[in-house]
């Protein structure tokens, strides 16, 4: 298997269930830390190129939050974590209280809230996936941005396509309350790694 397009359904499914597992794990944290049921719908994965890459945003100028964080170990690649503007007021709005904000202006306690949130949620995801796969897996510290999405795509995709021109693209619906929130997350493993993912599950 040289590039994403080779993966066959089963493969799909596999990916697609280590999608709900993670995100399942993540969602549970952050529904923990803000006291708050969450859940969310079965995630679709999809295999893009990266041109086609600003269709999975409404409009690329929409501002999102996005939570990086790079991998390594026996797993090696970018995990991006897309969070639309509404969805990250309602988690500011639940833990802090309702006020006026603009998300490209939060102050020192909105903006160190959102980290803390990017840190459990992406621990808790890659925590769930080293289990499952039985592989030693290193974080770094998240990297947090808030910007307008096309910006935000634009820092994983200038590390990546180094090794490929396709993205793996995994995307959830969340509920909270009678609301519905769509985030995002691009998994992007190295190849090697990719292969190994299959292979360990395959067995």
């Amino acid at each position: 298997m040289n590039n994403y397009r080779e993966l066959d359904e089963y493969d799909k499914d596999i990916l697609r269930e280590l999608g709900n597992i993670g995100t399942g794990n993540a969602v549970t944290s952050l529904s923990q830390m803000m006291n708050h049921s969450l859940e969310i719908d079965t995630p679709s994965i999809k295999i893009i190129k990266y041109q086609e890459i600003a269709g999975i945003l409404q409009r690329e100028e929409e501002i999102q939050t996005g939570i990086l964080v790079e991998v390594h170990g026996e797993l090696q690649g970018i995990f991006l974590f897309l969070l639309d503007e509404d969805f990250t007021f309602s988690i500011l709005n639940t833990i802090l209280g309702e006020k006026e904000r603009q998300l490209m202006n939060l102050d020192e306690i909105e903006r160190s809230l959102i980290c803390e949130l990017g840190n459990i949620m992406c621990s808790s995801y890659i925590r769930a996936l080293s289990q499952l796969l039985n592989l030693k897996i290193d974080v770094d510290v998240p990297n947090l941005c808030i910007d307008m999405g096309g910006a935000i795509l634009n820092i994983p995709l200038s590390h990546f396509l180094v090794f490929s021109d396709e993205l793996l693209m995994i995307e959830n619906i969340f509920h909270m309350g009678s609301c519905s929130f769509k985030g995002h997350i691009l998994f992007l493993p190295e190849m090697e790694s990719l292969r190994a993912i299959i292979g360990t599950l395959r067995e």
